[in-house]
């Protein structure tokens, strides 16, 4: 085996890793933002590495420069795209978890002493 294949290997699976670790992510949180986040930095890094890998198994050929052309297009739009959702999201009124979860609790103590006053 020559050394750019296991590096390639090595660059592979490191980004299928950050990738299912960023689904693994988005199916834990509960909070839109939270996921937004983690899917953002995990397809970053994902993808990134899965790119350098397949660029070192390429070479400088056509593909090779494709696959450059994609890295730096991902790690340029992604940022940029996950920004962009986050502050519209944000803008439209979208609460974070804690901040849903300290309204109910307010609302339950409210109701609980509106009933404790009858």
């Amino acid at each position: 085996m020559e050394i750019r294949w296991v590096f390639t290997i090595v660059m592979l699976t490191i980004g299928f890793y950050f990738l299912l670790v960023s689904v693994i992510g988005m199916v834990r949180y509960q909070d839109f933002f939270s996921r937004l986040q983690v899917l953002g930095v995990g397809q970053a890094m994902g993808i990134g590495c899965c790119c350098i890998g397949l660029f070192v198994y390429e070479g400088f050929t056509n593909a090779g420069i494709k696959i450059l052309m994609v890295l730096v297009l991902t790690l340029v739009g992604g940022p940029i795209g996950t920004h962009i959702i986050d502050k519209v999201a944000y803008k439209e009124g979208l609460k974070h978890f804690e901040d849903e979860i300290d309204e109910i609790m307010h609302e339950r103590e409210h109701r609980e002493e509106e009933n404790q006053c009858l």
